[in-house]
């Protein structure tokens, strides 16, 4: 099955600003409209590809041995 691939770009531009602030000890940061919206969808979509991944996962039983030696009598 064939993806396009994810736009993270909102992401990465969230977490500079957050390096930024907490390098400039800022208490706080602001985001646009445009940029909220940008980060919530890609926040989005990285997480609906995920439970797609881990739905595409095949479940494995675990195994359970199990030895009988017949005892001494």
């Amino acid at each position: 099955m064939s993806r396009k691939p994810l736009n993270t770009i909102a992401i990465e531009q969230y977490l500079d600003s957050v390096r930024v602030a907490t390098k400039m000890q800022q208490k706080e940061i602001r985001l646009s409209n445009d940029q909220y919206r940008s980060l919530a969808d890609s926040i989005s979509m990285v997480l609906a590809r995920l439970v797609e991944l881990q739905d595409a996962q095949p479940k494995e039983e675990e195994a359970i041995n199990v030895q009988m030696d017949g005892g001494s009598f």
